[in-house]
């Protein structure tokens, strides 16, 4: 429970506006640098592409096809993701962490098997006409590297080493962005060869931090899938909740209305693509609170609570805990709605000079405003996600993704009937509803909490 909230409560207790300014800083950075490093850095390669490059087309088939592959990457990957951070949590516990590495490289390994050979049938079956060998090689690269580096930065979040996972994505991407640049004149094979050279970088040097932090005797070990102590639910849940994000995505893609072949099954919507990613750039301040709350008031409250309850403490006691535990949640809760809700008022006021710094035409303005609120609340549903894991409401959380993941998916094809103008609403909408019903139970969780904790 320290790291980063060891840090953040330094700053928090000197009581200036200065340190308070540095904390939250801190908070954004860790909490949304990777997603903020690698939307900017792919922004800049596009903009340079079209700006620049002979060839505008191979940097809309390359910007279309890291879409598409950080989108499948990160579904599939969510199957292995929660479920293996899980496992090293319980390592930790347990004060068993030589077992973290050996069954790292069995989790990589089966990543590597299951991912290559997806990857691969997906590359010989479906781009018939997708391109010479090469790039079809640098496709399924591409694929099982992303597999593979989601799933150690999730570790790494379990491990509280944010600031590690935001140095390496600024040197991974760094190299991204100038191995593309350098080998643009071999077209969208040469835009995706710097990227699986950068995102290799990335993999290799978050692998090497954990084989220092965590030595072994051991080389590799499959212990995370004994059914005693492997948690199914966290694999559908992290599977399901990155569908229900990218749901609406792809069936704007798969619309032959909305959307344009480019390569192979690849296709690209000049109406949906553009705003909804710098939308996400909107998350910042949320999930700057949502870092600060989290990983200082709740995570203390929360290892008080529940060391109180392992060493037997009185009645009284672990009421008074408890009820400090569910006001640090829902204070929480309240300041995420709180500064991600100024944060999408002030967007929505400024929502055509923020598209006018990235060149993006004003007639996307519309959608831009609907895809901020429905960000804003993903910030806020994250958040009570969150909570919910601490408390250990798995299957919760596993029945709200896969709400969400059918709300959005219905929604998203009712605003296609319904026309242009609802564009956007289904991913809106279905966001809000799940946020609100989660609050609701979790808000309900938190008044039964004792008799939960000692009769589940």
């Amino acid at each position: 429970m320290a790291g980063i909230g060891f840090e953040l409560r330094q700053h928090l207790q000197k009581e200036s506006y200065t340190d308070l300014f540095r904390a939250y800083l801190v908070a954004g950075v860790v909490g949304s640098g990777p997603w903020l490093i690698s939307i900017c850095s792919l922004l800049l390669i596009n903009f340079w592409g079209h700006a620049y490059s002979r060839d505008p087309e191979a940097i809309t088939q390359f910007s279309a096809t890291v879409t598409h592959l950080m989108a499948t990457s990160l579904v599939v990957s969510g199957l292995v993701q929660l479920l293996f951070t899980r496992y090293v949590a319980d390592r930790i516990f347990q004060k068993n962490a030589d077992a973290i590495v050996p069954n790292l490289f069995g989790v990589l390994l089966l990543t590597v098997i299951g991912t290559g050979t997806l990857g691969s049938l997906v590359s010989l079956l479906l781009f018939p006409e997708g391109g010479h060998l090469a790039f079809r090689a640098l496709l399924v690269t591409g694929f099982v590297l992303l597999c593979n580096t989601w799933v150690l930065t999730v570790l790494f979040s379990g491990m509280k080493a944010y600031r590690s996972v935001v140095v390496i994505f600024l040197g991974g991407y760094t190299v991204t962005v100038g191995a593309s640049l350098a080998l643009a004149s071999y077209g969208a094979g040469g835009y995706l060869a710097g990227f699986c050279l950068g995102h290799g970088l990335m993999f290799f040097c978050m692998l090497v931090m954990v084989l220092r932090q965590y030595p072994s005797q051991r080389f590799i070990a499959f212990d995370f899938l004994n059914k005693k102590r492997v948690f199914p639910e966290l694999a559908l849940t992290g599977c399901l909740f990155n569908a229900a994000i990218w749901a609406d995505k792809f069936i704007f893609w798969w619309n032959p209305v909305t959307s344009e072949p480019l390569i192979g099954p690849i296709r690209y919507s000049v109406v949906y693509d553009i705003p909804i990613f710098v939308a996400y750039l909107s998350i910042i301040p949320g999930m700057a609170v949502f870092f600060v709350r989290i990983e200082t008031d709740f995570a203390e409250s929360y290892e008080l609570y529940y060391t109180a309850v392992r060493q037997g403490e009185t009645l009284n006691e672990l009421r008074r805990l408890r009820n400090g535990l569910v006001e640090a949640a829902r204070a929480g809760i309240y300041d995420i709605f709180r500064i991600q809700g100024l944060a999408v008022a002030v967007l929505l006021l400024i929502g055509s000079k923020v598209l006018n710094l990235f060149r993006i035409p004003p007639f996307y303005l519309y959608l831009f405003r609907i895809d901020v609120v429905g960000v804003g609340f993903q910030v806020v549903l994250l958040g009570l996600f969150t909570i919910l894991f601490y408390l250990d409401y798995r299957k919760l959380v596993l029945y709200m993704c896969a709400f969400f993941l059918v709300a959005n998916v219905v929604l998203s094809l009712v605003s296609l009937h319904l026309g242009p103008r609802f564009y956007g609403f289904g991913f809106a909408v279905a966001v809000a509803l799940t946020s609100v019903l989660t609050l609701g139970l979790l808000s309900r969780k938190l008044d039964r909490l004792d008799y939960e904790t000692f009769m589940r």
